[in-house]
């Protein structure tokens, strides 16, 4: 029989992060919070996860999101984040107004809102839950990708395009150096990649979300470097325990401008750690060409 949903009081703080928290790591400074009465917090939003269209990562604002919500949860682990963009975050203050939708035995609801001056900027429906009274059925016949260690593979820090902050946040290595890295765009929009927190932060759920959706674009094999996330999914597989992740990147349609991009997650030891799918916007005249992110 399984154990009975964990209550904890609000405001407890979230037991799911599992590096030394006597360690302050980047992404943690990013998103902290200070709580403003009920379920309110206030953020800081930086600068410091830009992207080429010059606003804030849709990852990075999707962590900000989490570890408000995490802060209120009657549950430690998050289970699923689904994040609608209204508009672009800008750096400086913010609120996150959080609604309790549903508290239940193994799996909890919860709405939340990012404002900055009034004005909407995202809207997430967070479930969250406990690892610790999940079930005990596995199937997974889809195995992690056969890629060479991270020690193995190709450094991108060198040839990625400067001009976008928050490829300075993360370590990236990869088996193969994608087409468009070299002035030769292969048109195939998928990709294997190696991430890692720039500051060796572990990996826990909270920047497991962030890095979905801060590998290099598939799209750019394909002309395009920059777009704007609409909507992101992300689904949480199991407590990360890990500081390199493996990233399998694919976008299948381009249609009218808009395309998909689907992300498997993986450990070190081959595990998944998260799913997730976003639609987003091809942002018109950004070029593959390194060159074009310094414009």
């Amino acid at each position: 029989m399984r154990s009975p949903a964990i209550t904890r009081p609000r405001g407890a703080g979230s037991p799911e992060v599992r590096h030394d928290e006597a360690v302050r790591h980047l992404l943690d400074d990013a998103v902290a919070s200070v709580r403003t009465g009920g379920r309110g917090h206030r953020v800081q939003v930086t600068a410091d996860w830009n992207t080429a269209n010059n606003t804030p990562n849709g990852g990075y604002v999707q962590a900000l999101i989490l570890q408000a919500v995490l802060q209120e949860s009657h549950h430690p682990d998050p289970l699923s984040v689904s994040i609608t963009y209204f508009r672009p975050a800008s750096p400086g203050g913010a609120d996150i107004d959080i609604r309790e939708v549903r508290v239940g035995r193994r799996v909890s609801t919860y709405d939340a809102v990012l404002t900055q001056e009034g004005r909407e900027i995202a809207h997430a429906v967070v479930s969250t839950h406990d690892w610790d009274a999940a079930g005990t059925v596995e199937h997974t016949p889809h195995g992690a990708p056969d890629v060479p260690k991270p020690e193995d593979c190709h450094d991108l820090g060198a040839l990625i395009p400067v001009g976008m902050p928050i490829l300075d946040r993360y370590t990236y290595r990869a088996p193969e150096v994608t087409g468009w890295l070299t002035g030769e765009p292969t048109g195939t929009t998928e990709s294997l990649c190696w991430i890692r927190a720039a500051d060796e932060r572990p990996v826990d759920a909270l920047l497991a979300g962030a890095m979905v959706d801060a590998f290099p674009p598939v799209t750019a094999e394909i002309g395009h470097l920059a777009s704007a996330t609409i909507q992101l999914t992300v689904q949480f597989r199991r407590r990360p325990e890990t500081v390199w992740a493996l990233g399998h990147v694919v976008t299948r349609h381009v249609i009218a401008g808009y395309h998909d991009e689907d992300v498997e997650l993986w450990d070190e030891q081959g595990r998944l750690i998260a799913l997730s799918r976003q639609l987003a916007i091809l942002a018109e005249g950004a070029a593959s060409r390194p060159a074009a992110v310094d414009a």
